[in-house]
């Protein structure tokens, strides 16, 4: 087993790491407009967003509030990029099953119209990109990240964070299947990614072998609204290049079939969330999970822990 001292420098370490991440993606996005890095770059933000999750978790300072805010922008700049990439390869997947020469054309219209769009979010990202400065929040995370583990039980902090981060993501499961919209559906997929992030960072300071799997296992979920999200967002793509020609017949019968699509997939993804708590995966991750966080409830009262839930601190 590690000392304190050896996982302090673990976890500041990682930060380090994923801090250069963070600069070197976003360096390439600036240099070659590299669509590769802005998925780097997206990700390099949710790994220093959980990790500043984790810090501040149980006393949320003013600095870590603002440093997580930062890190959003950051990821929600090249949010629209990502959505044009994804209704690029939609599209291509889309447009060789068109059966007539005024579908193809149709197809045409959506392509241009997206290729339009991503033009301007380039144009847009080059005239902000620096206000985003990510050398000096990247630089702020290194300097909160170093002073906390100090002065904090990371234990303790990623014991809540997998704790929070089960809860908020069934929560938004019991959400979706209440209330089946589509921003309720993504929010779960979105629940799936922090969950994973979360036990990915207990993993690197904590290796339990029981739970090796279940990163993997959240990453199909994920993948799996993922798909189901890309298809909404062609569709939504579509109804905007056909806003001005509602009535046109091919325009409508395009518009149809994705959108016959997308709900056939966001049926499924209802299906197998409404019996997800039956599976064997969902109740092996939540037997493992409650069994770790329990062991990692260090200097927790043995009482109140003897009076928790015969399924642990898990619900």
């Amino acid at each position: 087993m590690r000392s304190g001292k050896k996982l302090e420098k673990e976890f500041v370490r990682n930060t380090r790491k994923r801090v250069r991440e963070l600069k070197t993606s976003f360096a390439q996005i600036v240099a070659k407009s590299d669509s590769g890095a802005v998925h780097d770059f997206r990700k390099a933000t949710r790994h220093l967003q959980t990790i500043v999750d984790a810090i501040g978790i149980h006393r949320p300072s003013r600095m870590t509030q603002k440093i997580r805010r930062r890190l959003q922008k950051c990821r929600h700049a090249l949010g629209v990029w990502r959505d044009d990439e994804v209704v690029f390869k939609e599209l291509k997947k889309a447009q060789p099953k068109a059966h007539t020469r005024n579908e193809r054309n149709c197809w045409s219209q959506v392509a241009k119209r997206t290729a339009k769009q991503h033009r301007r979010t380039l144009k847009k990202f080059y005239r902000n990109y620096k206000s985003l400065r990510v050398s000096s929040t990247g630089a702020k995370v290194k300097a909160v990240v170093k002073k906390k583990v100090k002065s904090e039980s990371m234990m303790n902090n990623l014991r809540l964070l997998l704790e929070r981060g089960w809860e908020k993501w069934n929560n938004a499961i019991d959400d979706f299947l209440d209330d089946s919209t589509s921003a309720k559906l993504h929010a779960v997929r979105i629940k799936a990614k922090t969950l994973r992030y979360s036990v990915d960072l207990s993993q690197r300071l904590y290796p339990d072998n029981h739970l090796d799997n279940a990163s993997g296992w959240l990453k199909t979920i994920q993948d799996r609204i993922g798909a189901w999200h890309d298809e909404f967002m062609l569709g939504q793509r579509a109804l905007e290049t056909f806003s001005d020609t509602p009535r046109d017949p091919i325009a409508l019968k395009v518009i149809r079939e994705i959108k016959e699509k997308e709900i056939a997939m966001a049926e499924s993804a209802r299906d197998f969330l409404s019996a997800i708590g039956k599976t064997k995966q969902y109740q092996r991750l939540q037997l493992v999970m409650s069994a770790t966080v329990y062991a990692m409830a260090n200097g927790s009262d043995p009482g109140k822990l003897a009076n928790e839930s015969i399924r642990g601190p898990l619900p």
